[in-house]
């Protein structure tokens, strides 16, 4: 094969690695840079050369084009959502700006809308109404929660966008939640918990995050980052109280006043505190010495429980079952949104419903034997 001409060997670069090692390049201006592998004046060498004027290298190594992020369109639906959750979200918890866009995210892709089979997310918001966002919602059908939750992150989205001035009306309005008979989480019984530390006695790692979660109420968000920081003591006629004050990361940042768990810290979980031989600020540490994420302590709960024999069990039931305990107990729902850092009325009453349903349940049971209300009896 002739050598090609003397004009396109100016075009030819050649460079030595450190160990010594020839490597050749052709490179015209504005175009990429293409390694030429075969040795130097071969006649592969020209081979690969003249297939690199033209573009045609298909041996040699081009280095990457960069291509530019495509951008939705605006006015469609992965717009909207975009805009959204760049600009309504800053001012919520982590994990809930991240459960959002994954919710929104999983919506952009859907193509139940299209007969195409054209995403949502390339389709215009505008046109959107109540049977499309029911018929989203119905994807989810056999999960209610995660319908319901879709729903609600719809909903809020197209209420932003209104009060912005994006959309002119929330098609979500006015669409119904799927009714889900599940009791969600399950609330560990007195039982579970004795089982749970029976297993797993003072002392352990175990034990400590049992009485945390016991004994303050926390979500495991806020149970992740507790520790002495949050500890203060106060003087009382009884003498120093010691006390904890956190601000629940999920409701907080939604309040125009912020929201603050401030109670004191009860004698059984004084007692764990006192055992800790760490000096690091959480109270909760991994094996090596760092405090846990939120997602890593939900996995170390979940081996605690199953180590337990308690695979229903989990994090969330024991904040739910001392919530239970208090209801039962007598505590109006005005003392269980202060104790477990509720921000809705409803929360808590489902709980002092439930504890007077049983109350009243216990009270009336005897009607059952035939037996009548005596007198002076309440």
């Amino acid at each position: 094969m002739p050598k090609p001409k003397q004009e396109h060997l100016k075009y030819l670069y050649r460079d030595v690695t450190r160990h010594g090692q020839e490597r050749w390049y052709y490179r015209k201006s504005g175009k990429a840079k293409i390694r030429l592998n075969a040795p130097y004046g071969t006649e592969e060498f020209y081979k690969e050369l003249a297939l690199a004027r033209f573009d045609l290298s298909n041996t040699g190594t081009t280095e990457p084009k960069r291509t530019k992020k495509k951008l939705p369109l605006d006015g469609t639906f992965k717009w909207l959502a975009d805009q959204y959750l760049t600009r309504a979200m800053k001012n919520l918890a982590p994990a809930t700006q991240i459960q959002k866009r994954r919710v929104l995210h999983a919506v952009c892709e859907e193509t139940c809308l299209s007969q195409s089979g054209q995403r949502l997310g390339d389709m215009s918001f505008k046109g959107l109404q109540k049977q499309h966002i029911a018929i989203l919602r119905d994807q989810k059908g056999e999960t209610p929660e995660a319908a319901n939750h879709r729903l609600r992150s719809i909903s809020t989205m197209f209420n932003w966008a209104v009060e912005v001035g994006l959309a002119g009306n929330n098609p979500a309005d006015h669409v119904k939640k799927i009714k889900n008979y599940s009791e969600g989480h399950h609330a560990l019984t007195q039982q579970e918990i004795a089982q749970f530390l029976e297993r797993h006695p003072k002392g352990t790692k175990a034990y400590l995050a049992m009485q945390i979660f016991r004994y303050t109420g926390l979500r495991i968000s806020d149970t992740a980052r507790l520790g002495r920081q949050h500890l203060y003591t106060i003087n009382t006629e009884d003498g120093p109280q010691l006390r904890f004050k956190i601000a629940p990361q999920k409701s907080s940042k939604l309040q125009r006043l912020p929201v603050a768990i401030d109670l004191p810290v009860l004698p059984p979980l004084a007692e764990a505190l006192e055992g800790i031989d760490h000096s690091h600020l959480t109270f909760l540490i991994t094996e090596w010495n760092r405090p846990y994420s939120v997602k890593g302590l939900g996995n170390r709960m979940r081996n605690w429980f199953d180590m337990a024999g308690l695979p229903h069990c989990s994090a969330h039931g024991i904040r739910k079952a001392g919530a239970v305990l208090a209801a039962e107990n007598g505590a109006t729902s005005n003392q269980l949104l202060s104790m477990f850092g509720w921000t809705k009325l409803e929360q808590a009453e489902l709980y002092t419903r439930m504890a007077q349903r049983k109350v009243l349940g216990d009270k009336g049971v005897h009607f059952l034997s035939g037996e009548k209300k005596k007198s002076g009896s309440t």
